[in-house]
């Protein structure tokens, strides 16, 4: 039998996914907001804030539409690990492991939503899926030059 890959999600482990996504995005900017002084990092931080409560309410009324139950940002799994860390640092240590993050898991997230784009069996949620991408791929743009600023 030929290896297809990874099993696209359910629609509810797609949704649960995302949510966790959110909710580690969110946590983690604002802990960069209390923790970091600087200029770029707190810009970037502000901009997931903004932009990961708009893809959590595309998400609730996705999942809505498709007679799920609206999930809720929240950090769970391999996000705690990652944002304990991230509280335990201050200063220029905090800024290039925030990077670091947010590199990972944009990247991670960036697959996750190309993915169920292209092979999700929710119509709603592919949606979300496909207009989520461009946003992620400018964060992980975003990530990226602000990683390299720290080299």
């Amino acid at each position: 039998m030929l290896n297809e890959g990874p099993k696209t999600p359910k629609p509810h482990e797609f949704a649960e996914s995302v949510a966790q996504s959110d909710g580690y995005e969110l946590a983690a900017a604002q802990t960069a907001l209390a923790q970091s002084r600087n200029p770029r990092v707190r810009a970037f931080a502000e901009r997931m804030i903004a932009d990961h409560e708009q893809m959590a309410r595309a998400l609730r009324d996705a999942a809505k539409a498709s007679g799920l139950e609206p999930p809720h940002p929240h950090v769970g799994g391999d996000q705690m690990r990652f944002l304990a860390s991230l509280q335990s640092l201050r200063g220029l240590e905090f800024d290039r492991e925030y990077g670091r993050q947010q590199m990972l898991v944009h990247t991670s997230a960036l697959a996750m939503m190309r993915s169920y784009a292209d092979k999700g069996s929710d119509s709603n949620l592919r949606r979300m899926a496909t207009s989520s991408t461009t946003i992620i791929e400018r964060h992980l743009q975003t990530a990226r030059e602000l990683q390299q600023s720290f080299m």
